[in-house]
């Protein structure tokens, strides 16, 4: 059963900076995220990197980080 305060995938990146970057974006919104890898064994390719939020942050997330990408 999903519940609001669920922690969900908010975006995979393959740049960890990237993914700290998005995940300082959402913070200065008021926004909690988190970040972690993935544990996947992908050679010698880096796994990719999950910015995590609250499932009932999702949309907003979303919202604001294309609201970002536009300035």
């Amino acid at each position: 059963m999903e519940r609001e305060d669920d922690i969900v995938i908010f975006g995979r990146y393959e740049d960890p900076i990237e993914a700290q970057i998005v995940k300082g974006v959402l913070e200065t919104n008021g926004i909690i995220a988190g970040v972690m890898e993935e544990n996947i064994s992908r050679g010698l390719m880096m796994s990719p990197t999950c910015v995590m939020v609250m499932r009932r942050d999702l949309q907003r997330a979303q919202e604001v980080l294309e609201s970002a990408a536009e300035e």
